[in-house]
């Protein structure tokens, strides 16, 4: 039985204690937030043992094997680096720390105490990624050429979302960064075009360029976009494949010959009865209970404590995390001086 602490008890906080709870051979023993009441309203939810008002207190009285930091991003480093130096495995959160600095001296305190870090990169474990990626390994799309990547915002952010220095964009393009790596690899190049808010400090929308050795990527994230959507669409120089990571529904689309009219006409048909198999099937998974929120973060949170129970790397490599987070700091560079 594995011991776990929740640090942060916001919105994620409330997610993370669902999900754990339907784990086996997992056991939260605590959980701690500045703000006590809210600590103990979560606590009515869920069978947990201790409540606390800081992690020092949850890692002397509850002594968890395993620590959830869902917290602000700039409480991430601290936190992180305490519970690996008390000798617990750590998961943290998207964006991993606010400087590069901070990443790595979290990587080091992982290292150093011989415990398992994982940052929650949990679009890679989605689904529809993870059958993208096996049809692009398989070469089902013919040479990959390129990857576009789009991020919506939610429509009510934490209010410490606001009081990052370069946007909103800073919370959520973590996860545009690493679609866009797990399939064209890391980037060679940057370019970023940033829209700013009405206070002309603050990027609201946010358009990046990416070269790869073998292609490029765009990505862009918008704070305004109704409604709320992730889209990734996979360029190969024989199909191409739209993942829509909101209704975890994929489509191909491959090219036809024949008269124009022919081939718009097939082309049509071959989305259109995609669309009608993949919603009829959603729709009958939803009816029988079979689908579940958070399918990704589920199985990122299945392979940390694998790892664990293996004395296994983290399932999100940390070199992968840190180039991250350079990448933000040089978008933030790059937003802050255009041109």
């Amino acid at each position: 039985m594995i011991k776990v602490g929740i640090v942060g008890c916001g919105h994620m906080g409330e997610v993370h204690l669902n999900l754990l709870r339907g784990m086996r051979n997992i056991r939260v023993v605590g959980i701690a937030d500045q703000d006590l009441e809210r600590a103990k309203g979560l606590a009515a939810k869920g069978p947990v043992g201790f409540v606390a008002g800081d992690l020092e207190t949850l890692l002397e009285r509850a002594k968890p094997d395993a620590v959830h930091i869902l917290t602000p991003l700039f409480t991430h480093a601290p936190l992180a680096c305490a519970a690996l130096r008390a000798g617990c495995h750590v998961y943290v959160e998207k964006p991993m720390a606010l400087t590069s600095q901070e990443a790595r001296s979290m990587a080091a305190a992982a290292t150093e105490n011989k415990r398992v870090l994982t940052v929650g990169h949990n679009n890679l474990f989605s689904p529809v990624v993870q059958e993208a990626r096996r049809r692009v390994d398989a070469g089902y799309l013919g040479r990959l050429v390129g990857v576009d990547v789009f991020h919506g915002s939610l429509p009510i952010h934490a209010p410490w979302v606001h009081q990052l220095p370069s946007g909103p964009w800073f919370n959520d393009v973590d996860h545009l960064l690493y679609l866009s790596r797990l399939f064209m690899g890391d980037a060679e190049a940057i370019r970023a075009i940033g829209f700013p808010h009405a206070d002309n400090a603050r990027v609201d929308e946010l358009h990046l360029a990416l070269r790869h050795a073998g292609g490029w990527s765009s990505l862009s994230y918008s704070s305004g976009a109704v409604p709320f959507q992730i889209r990734v669409t996979l360029f190969g120089d024989q199909r191409t494949v739209e993942l829509d990571l909101i209704s975890e529904i994929t489509v191909a689309r491959r090219r036809y010959d024949g008269h124009p009219w022919l081939r718009k006409g097939l082309l049509s048909l071959d989305v259109a009865s995609q669309l009608f198999f993949r919603t009829g099937r959603q729709a009958i998974r939803v009816l029988t209970g079979h689908e579940r929120d958070w399918v990704g973060l589920r199985a990122l949170m299945d392979a940390f404590y694998k790892a664990i129970a293996e004395a296994a790397p983290s399932p999100v490599p940390l070199d992968h995390c840190l180039r991250i987070v350079e990448l933000k700091e040089e978008i933030a560079r790059l937003v802050k001086e255009p041109g």
